[in-house]
């Protein structure tokens, strides 16, 4: 395939489990168009460090080219949308990488919420809401101002992700065992995949030092399974996630000053996209809480987001 340099734009989605890499061919006005598409593995550096993230995002770029059908080469943009970039530290640790490896003309390093908002809402306004392993929720208005909650990482928040329900499931577990709480099928389940036979085992399992949050994530999905079997407890547990994550939007909302009715709002990550039930449930929230968005977009490619983003400012510098 010929494709001119000065025509393509790259977009990253850097996360902790997968980094997907988007080349796209872009023409006046802002339209675009993919042509390639690459994924490799997790690429946050403050997870598993810059090296490994940047082999990660180099392997994705590399892929996105070969399925372009074209030899990797310098193109006029590029705008990563990375896990674990909050800081302007780390935002220039990814540039100097980009500029050192001759990635693209114009660099620009965002967050991965920031992304997302590019890519469910018209021109960047509104609220972006992410509910995977962790929790965040992002926003701009009109005016270019900027508000966020959450993203406080495991210890100190993240309310509302995977690894909190699975953590709340392994709490429920414990109070159960000990007569403190109520009996749950929550403990046959864990145990079952876990392939454990001895509540005591969960000590070992808990603060084993190669025990994952990912993994501890993974039990959220049990939670969903007993709460569609109608168990008390993880209903209560997802009641509880609703609501941390409806505070994250209202958070926003408010500071950012938007009315009810009067937002877009782009949901991502897994818990979001793949729980219908469990999305309509924070909606509802929403609409009680009288927080109800203008409009609701799930963005399963939030890569698309950091090509307009990178689209957009390469138009404003010319």
């Amino acid at each position: 395939m010929s494709l001119h340099s000065n025509e393509l734009v790259l977009g990253i989605d850097g996360g902790g489990s997968k980094t997907l890499a988007s080349l796209a061919v872009h023409s006046e006005g802002g339209d675009f168009h993919v042509v390639g598409r690459g994924t490799a593995g997790a690429s946050n550096l403050n997870v598993i460090g810059i090296t490994p993230a940047a082999t990660a995002v180099l392997r994705a770029i590399e892929l996105a080219f070969q399925s372009a059908g074209t030899q990797p080469r310098r193109v006029a943009a590029l705008c990563m949308g990375m896990s674990g970039a909050g800081r302007a530290e780390e935002q220039q640790m990814w540039v100097n990488w980009a500029q050192e490896n001759q990635v693209a003309e114009q660099i620009d390093v965002v967050t991965d919420a920031e992304t997302v908002l590019a890519a469910g809402t018209p021109e960047g306004v509104g609220v972006a809401l992410i509910a995977g392993t962790g929790s965040l929720a992002y926003g701009t208005n009109q005016t270019g101002k900027i508000a966020r909650a959450g993203g406080w990482g495991y210890l100190l928040g993240d309310e509302g992700g995977g690894y909190q329900i699975g953590l709340a499931a392994l709490k429920a577990i414990t109070k159960a065992v000990d007569g403190r709480g109520p009996e749950t099928s929550l403990q046959s389940m864990v145990f079952r995949a876990l392939n454990l036979d001895d509540p005591q085992a969960l000590i070992r399992y808990v603060y084993h030092p190669e025990s994952k949050r990912s993994d501890i994530a993974a039990l959220s999905k049990l939670v969903f399974e007993a709460a569609e079997n109608e168990d008390p407890v993880a209903i209560e547990i997802l009641q509880q996630a609703v609501t941390e994550l409806a505070e994250l939007v209202q958070a926003v909302v408010s500071r950012l000053h938007f009315t009810n009715e009067n937002y877009a709002l782009a949901l991502t990550g897994g818990l979001l996209l793949q729980q219908r039930e469990f999305r309509v449930s924070l909606l509802e929230r929403l609409h009680s809480q009288q927080r109800e968005p203008s409009s609701v977009e799930c963005v399963d490619d939030s890569s698309l987001g950091a090509i307009r983003i990178a689209i957009r400012r390469l138009n404003a510098a010319e």
